[in-house]
């Protein structure tokens, strides 16, 4: 599971240069430049449509927003792109093609990285390492994505933006393996954070690397805590962090045992018998679920799993 988050800290820092038009004589001094702004500005309001109030682009849907994020990348296409050879450019560039979603993910890799070979002390620097990182774990390029994460860390100084950064390097390192660093990052992650979302998801994500580490009595105390928070989704439904927008799983059946480990944890806190025997039987059902995928795929975390749904399939026969 890790997290995407909104793109506004690089969006208003490219805002405050590409909005201010140049005047007639730096246009005359500097041509280039002046093209430049232009389709900075362009792709800047494809991206935030003057249209839509401030406020109503936060309820937008993730699909909504890739294709807000796909106009920006061909207005800059259309406009030169990498030709143009800025650096603003780049890193608007390829932030927005890891938005889009659309299957660039080398690409948007390549121009960030060669932003950031250009301008590695950027205020866009850290941002654009993420996107960097988001866009390895979709190439399936885990010690890539983790490697991302470290080096937006070293010049990310937000608390909550670090959080961000030390609980996706996590679910980088549980993809590797990694157990106890991705127990690290989590724990990181939890200590810095102020931010529930935050806190919630990394909660998850320890929950899911202890019990991946043996250690099933912490894992479920960790996966009670994470599932006591609420929150609204855009259309205004109260649900857990594991549903929120800009949450993903890579593979897509990982949110099973996400899932299935919430379950057994509401068993364990739950009053009634029928009450423990229904969570139960849910546990069940995603653990089964996530073995059909996870079999074929050779999934690091198949004997594991076979573990875990043993463990609830016995505590189903002495009740």
């Amino acid at each position: 599971m890790r997290l995407s988050p909104l793109l506004v800290p690089l969006v208003l820092c490219i805002a405050s240069s590409a909005t201010a038009a140049p005047s007639f004589w730096d246009a005359v001094r500097d041509p280039s430049r002046a093209r430049v702004e232009r389709a900075l500005t362009q792709a800047l309001r494809a991206r935030e449509p003057r249209e839509i109030p401030p406020e109503a682009l936060d309820l937008l849907s993730e699909e909504e927003r890739a294709a807000l994020a796909l106009r920006a990348v061909a207005i800059l296409q259309e406009a030169g792109g990498e030709a143009l050879n800025d650096p603003e450019v780049s890193f608007f560039l390829g932030d927005s093609l890891v938005l889009a979603d659309h299957g660039q993910d080398e690409e948007a890799r390549r121009i960030l990285r060669r932003a950031l070979a250009a301008q590695p002390d950027s205020p866009e620097a850290a941002h654009a390492w993420f996107q960097v990182g988001i866009a390895s774990n979709r190439l399936r390029q885990f010690d890539a994505e983790r490697a991302a994460y470290s080096s937006a860390l070293r010049l990310q100084w937000d608390r909550n933006q670090r959080s961000t950064i030390y609980m996706n390097r996590g679910e980088a390192g549980m993809s590797l393996g990694l157990l106890k660093e991705a127990r690290a990052d989590y724990e990181a992650a939890l200590a810095l954070t102020d931010d529930s979302e935050i806190h919630a998801l990394s909660a998850w994500g320890l929950a899911v690397a202890l019990a991946r580490d043996e250690d099933l009595p912490d894992a479920l105390r960790r996966a009670w805590e994470a599932s006591q928070f609420r929150f609204r989704d855009p259309e205004g439904n109260a649900v857990s962090a594991l549903e929120l927008p800009g949450v993903f799983y890579t593979p897509d059946y990982e949110v099973y045992f996400y899932r299935a480990l919430g379950a057994m944890a509401a068993a364990e806190h739950a009053d009634k018998a029928e009450e423990r025997k229904t969570e139960l039987e849910w546990a069940v059902s995603q653990w089964q679920r996530y073995l059909a995928e996870a079999r074929p795929a050779g999934d690091r975390w198949t004997s594991n799993v076979e573990f875990h749904l043993t463990w609830c399939q016995r505590r189903l026969g002495k009740r």
